[in-house]
């Protein structure tokens, strides 16, 4: 009788036990289940938490307005075709957007027009989802014409990775800025690498190495621009093209070797969009051309871009 009392506890520890790890077992899948599906809807977002670092927080308002001045050339062009699009896309009622742009503008010539105040900009303006231009017009006229939330700025993509460039003209510009600006936040736009087949006369200085050159943007941008708190933070534009060209996209984002093409464009300016109001891009609907960036694209871009928020500096592995 002791015996079989005996096995009888047992038997029942046995499945007391085999129940419990079934329970906890079936409770993991549950909150994986839950963590994949709410990073597949978008209802976990990248935003700005503390001194420049990236973290991922649920959006909480999207702005009702957004004035977004980029102080720039070729490169923030690109950067800004589709924003207002995605911007409109995300919720923000009120896009107005303003690019002064001169091609191949650095540092330094963007410091001399202002200084001399001469009109070799051409002023690009979007406010309803179509651009105008203005030629011959002055940084300070760009700056007074909006009251502007957010001004960009950024290097020439011939010196984007060389700190002399940085160590002479940075400050200077970040300072000319802000004096005729008190009231707009500052904001870097880290620009990419060339292709790796890129015949640009400036690539040379990164021994034409892609990764060389990126490393270089990336240094540039963490040992000046993220040491500056007159800078509020910076959009990891270049990495999230670097992360799509880990895709199977490669090395094709853009049209000659720098500037970017139709994905390209598209996808720099979801990182804008992301990085400034904490939108997932799981939430962005908007697509320029069905037809030339399919779904399969559309899934690099977004993981290129939440990569790019989670590890602004370093190239991270696209799973398509």
């Amino acid at each position: 009788m002791k015996k079989a009392c005996s096995i009888l506890v047992a038997m029942t520890m046995i499945i007391s036990t085999f129940c419990s790890c079934a329970k906890n077992k079936g409770e993991s899948n549950t909150a994986n289940e839950e963590m994949q599906s709410a990073e597949q809807t978008g209802k976990m977002t990248a935003v700005l938490t503390s001194d420049k670092e990236t973290t991922y927080t649920p959006v909480t308002e999207i702005p009702k307005s957004l004035k977004i001045l980029a102080i720039g050339n070729s490169f923030s062009t690109d950067c800004m075709e589709y924003l207002w699009e995605i911007l409109h896309d995300a919720g923000v009622g009120t896009v107005i957007l303003g690019n002064l742009f001169y091609g191949g503008c650095d540092m330094s010539q963007h410091l001399d027009f202002a200084r001399k105040s001469q009109r070799s900009y051409t002023y690009y303006k979007n406010t309803g989802g179509n651009w105008s231009s203005r030629a011959a017009t002055a940084m300070d006229y760009a700056l007074a014409d909006e009251e502007w939330d957010i001004i960009t700025l950024q290097e020439s993509s011939r010196t984007s990775g060389l700190a002399s460039s940085y160590e002479e003209y940075y400050s200077q510009l970040v300072d000319l800025v802000k004096k005729k600006n008190k009231t707009a936040t500052l904001v870097w736009n880290m620009t990419w690498a060339y292709q790796s087949d890129s015949t640009h006369s400036s690539f040379p200085a990164y021994g034409n190495d892609q990764m060389k050159m990126f490393t270089m943007i990336a240094d540039c941008v963490r040992d000046y621009v993220m040491k500056d708190d007159r800078v509020a933070y910076f959009i990891p534009a270049g990495t999230a093209v670097q992360n799509a060209r880990t895709s199977f996209i490669g090395d094709h984002i853009t049209v000659d070797g720098y500037h970017l093409n139709q994905f390209g464009r598209y996808l720099a300016a979801l990182t804008w969009a992301c990085r400034i109001t904490g939108v997932s891009p799981y939430d962005i609907g908007y697509n320029p051309s069905g037809s030339s960036i399919n779904d399969n694209m559309l899934a690099v871009a977004r993981e290129s871009v939440v990569d790019a928020l989670a590890e602004p500096l370093a190239v991270t592995q696209n799973r398509h």
